[in-house]
């Protein structure tokens, strides 16, 4: 009966992001992966989405759960999702800066009786507060505004207390890129679907200095020697940074996007602070978009 329900009512997820623009994508597999990866089950273009982000999975009963990948954060109900929890007919997370997910369950048919009994029997008691449909509506309103506020808050650049995109700024977060290499690999011991969930980026060649590979070997393993085979990484970084940055003071936010997107693709992790500072720079060059 719990399988026959949801087939026939098709729960799904509706997503809605900037330009007011809506997608529905309906949850017939057991595992739905959501994330910016090209093989993500459901795929978002958004740079704050790390390559798999967060998986919603059927269980046994017929519900469904939303689990978070390793450290990415969802905001589910107004609050910071810790690992993994249950979903309600209408509620809604966010995922990133602007993308959102209302979970959609229709009524089941055999309540529509009780709906046209209750229109005739004017003396019955009235639906409680929380179960009016105006009442509710108004609460989703009041958990988006919560959401939006401690999303912004969560994901909003962290650079206005260090000075802003500045060199001094950049050469820092360089230097944290062996430290985020050395965290990923611990990531990785823990949980290798936590790791596989913030770290992205390709492997390379044997002997290539990729932050993917470094993460993904032991070796090096001392800092000296890990901060060495780092160091075309680092330079690189700031390279591309230093240059991005001169793009976007001369106004030329078209490039300056384009080199802070090629900064992040050199340290593709979501949990290490100098690809933040990437992502959150590409999304501010971001050109407006067209009406």
């Amino acid at each position: 009966m719990a399988f026959s329900f949801f087939r026939g009512n098709k729960p799904s997820l509706l997503q809605t992001g900037p330009g007011g623009q809506s997608r529905s994508h309906v949850l017939d597999r057991p595992e739905m992966s959501i994330g910016r990866a090209s093989n993500a089950d459901i795929v978002v273009d958004d740079p704050f989405l790390a390559p798999i982000h967060a998986r919603i999975e059927r269980q046994s009963d017929g519900g469904f759960i939303i689990r978070r990948m390793g450290l990415n954060p969802i905001m589910l109900r107004g609050e910071a999702l810790l690992q993994t929890a249950s979903l309600k007919a209408g509620d809604s997370f966010r995922l990133g800066k602007d993308v959102e997910f209302q979970f959609v369950v229709k009524a089941a048919a055999k309540e529509a009786p009780k709906k046209e009994a209750s229109k005739a029997g004017d003396d019955k008691p009235k639906k409680s507060l929380l179960k009016q449909p105006a009442f509710l509506a108004g609460m989703g309103v009041a958990y988006l505004a919560i959401v939006g506020i401690i999303g912004y808050v969560i994901l909003s650049d962290s650079g206005s207390a260090d000075g802003g995109p500045t060199a001094e700024r950049i050469n820092a977060e360089a230097a944290r890129i062996p430290t985020c290499i050395k965290n990923a690999r611990r990531m990785r011991q823990v949980s290798e679907q936590s790791f596989n969930g913030a770290v992205g980026g390709r492997v390379g060649r044997d002997g290539d200095a990729t932050y993917a590979a470094l993460s993904l070997s032991a070796e090096p393993s001392d800092d000296a020697a890990l901060a060495k085979a780092a160091e075309p990484i680092v330079e690189a970084y700031k390279r591309t940074a230093l240059a991005a940055l001169a793009s976007e003071t001369r106004g030329n936010n078209t490039l300056a996007q384009s080199l802070y997107q090629q900064t992040y693709d050199l340290v593709p992790d979501v949990n290490c602070s100098a690809a933040r500072f990437a992502l959150q720079r590409r999304a501010a060059t971001k050109p407006p978009a067209r009406r």
